[in-house]
């Protein structure tokens, strides 16, 4: 099954996630997100480190793969700044 998603002209696909696993509890998590304007739309999104742990924790093959280009992206932030 796909998570729920969305998308548009223009705007890659952006999928939801109903489920984290590996972090804090909702308010916490939540005081960290970052907002987003998606046409005109603000959603709050995680920040790439805690997509990162929660991927390392979820265990899963598919979301082990991506832990290489997601901590490369991480540190290439993290250098700009």
């Amino acid at each position: 099954m796909q998570p729920p998603a969305f998308g548009g002209s223009g705007l890659d696909r952006i999928d939801i996630v109903l489920t984290a696993h590996g972090l804090d509890p909702f308010p916490v998590e939540y005081e960290r997100t970052v907002a987003c304007d998606v046409d005109g739309v603000v959603l709050r999104a995680l920040r790439l480190d805690r997509i990162i742990a929660s991927k390392r924790a979820t265990n899963r093959p598919k979301d082990l793969a991506q832990l290489p280009a997601l901590e490369a992206t991480l540190l290439a932030r993290k250098r700009d700044t």
